[in-house]
């Protein structure tokens, strides 16, 4: 028993050595190895660099160098290069082996994660620090939550976080795209969490009740939903016509081109079932009776105008009200002057330049943002027809967004997140978000230190 022992003990101490890191080695193949493991880390850090590969090939190459400096550093304390780290006279590429471990590290693991899809890269252009364009980031923002709820991803489109007087904002586009695609259940929670608020609840329910009316319900379904509801039946009814008439003209155009019905989007909202028996614009116009509001008038003339019915409109509302859908009618029966026509008339300019690239006209499309002086507004209309053009279908490659000419991350990220979700979106090559992440947030100078400090044991692993 006593020799037992006596042979355990060595076995012991090694491990009591190992666990408080203190195995150490020295001499000249010590100082061989240390200086060659700084060697391989400083060429990492100066060789794998942004611009030039993926977030996720840089952060496999760059955590091996700071595994490098952590082995210089436990196992040869005493080396001359080991020391040199300590007294910061090395750096592994432009950087203090500190600054490399606790700053670079967990900025470049955020930058990773940014450029793994769509919409981590939107949420990181929404995040960064320069972006203080509150108007631009809430647009933003709703693009974001819409593409996390069409994603099937409604818990973290909820739990989004935003200032207490945005939650009932928050909370309306969620509804939208519930109520729109059938989670019925998620829908009503949130209209009834606002019950005891009567203008936000009359808010989430007509909401609700465009969006049931847009995906396709019968007569009776929407009679069913007026009757639960009857001290909001007015305005229900209102919203309810705006849905019938986003969902019939595009399945009345259709139909009138002899087209399929199958795969007719309104934007980025698929019509379900249009060849299934849903409630009539038509029958519903008329149960507002013979003088019906104002813009109830408007909504049918927008009927009409996509149609190219524009006499028909004219006579419902003023050309202002109907003016969007009617150059959507002349840019699909390629009256181009007329369409330029009634844009200029009503400042549309943007929406021209979008219908013009939609349609494949990118030359015109082209000289309506030139003229308009390249505005952000008209460049980002411009990029988002070709998104939807099925005559040039846009095939996104590595350096796509990044070279759209936006200097907003807003609206990048928005044309990110709605390419993301477009039917007829195409991808050839390496993804574009590293692209986007680099040229919006280039470098790893003068990072302040996580707040979280927990990110930077996690950056290292």
């Amino acid at each position: 028993m006593l020799l037992r022992r006596l042979l355990l003990l060595p076995l012991l101490a090694l491990a009591l050595h190992a666990q408080e890191g203190i195995t150490a080695f020295s001499g000249p193949e010590a100082d061989a190895e240390a200086a060659r493991l700084y060697a391989r880390a400083n060429d990492y850090v100066n060789n794998v660099v942004e611009g030039k590969y993926s977030y996720a090939y840089i952060q496999f190459h760059w955590k091996r160098a700071g595994a490098n400096l952590d082995r210089v550093t436990r196992a040869y304390p005493s080396t001359p290069t080991a020391k040199q780290l300590g007294d910061h006279a090395l750096k592994v590429g432009s950087f203090a082996p500190e600054y490399f471990k606790t700053r670079v590290l967990p900025r470049l693991e955020e930058k990773k994660v940014a450029a793994f899809d769509a919409v981590n890269c939107a949420i990181f252009l929404y995040g960064l620090e320069t972006n203080t364009d509150d108007d631009g980031k809430k647009a933003l923002l709703q693009t974001i939550v819409e593409t996390l709820c069409r994603q099937i991803r409604w818990s973290e489109a909820l739990a989004f976080p935003v200032l207490d007087d945005e939650r009932l904002w928050l909370w309306n586009i969620v509804v939208r795209q519930a109520a729109t695609y059938r989670n019925d259940k998620l829908a009503n929670e949130l209209v009834a969490n606002a019950r005891n608020d009567a203008a936000p609840y009359r808010f989430l329910l007509s909401t609700q009740a465009e969006a049931i009316a847009f995906r396709g319900e019968t007569a009776e379904t929407l009679d069913a939903f007026l009757k639960a509801y009857p001290e909001h039946a007015g305005v229900l009814r209102a919203a309810m016509f705006r849905g019938l008439v986003r969902r019939q003209k595009h399945i009345d155009r259709a139909t009138q081109e002899k087209r399929p019905l199958k795969g007719l989007y309104d934007g980025l909202d698929g019509i379900q079932n249009p060849d299934q028996p849903a409630a009539s614009v038509h029958d519903f116009y008329r149960s507002f009776g013979a003088q019906p509001a104002t813009e109830i008038r408007a909504d049918y003339a927008r009927y009409y105008a996509f149609l190219g019915q524009l006499d028909t409109a004219a006579r419902l509302a003023p050309e202002a009200a109907w003016a969007g859908d009617a150059m959507d009618a002349l840019a699909n029966q390629e009256r181009y002057p007329e369409a330029v026509a009634v844009g200029r008339r009503h400042g549309q300019l943007a929406d021209l330049a979008f219908l013009l690239a939609r349609a494949g006209r990118n030359n015109d499309a082209q000289s309506i943002v030139r003229a308009g002086g390249n505005t952000p507004a008209l460049v980002f209309a411009d990029f988002r027809g070709r998104l939807y053009s099925t005559v040039n279908r846009l095939e996104a490659r590595e350096n796509t967004f990044a070279d759209v000419g936006l200097a907003d991350p807003n609206l990048t990220g928005r044309l990110i997140c709605e390419w993301s979700l477009t039917p007829n979106r195409a991808l050839r090559g390496a993804t574009p978000w590293d692209a986007v992440v680099f040229k919006f947030a280039p470098g790893f100078e003068n990072l302040p230190e996580p707040k979280d400090k927990s990110k930077i044991a996690a950056s290292a692993r």
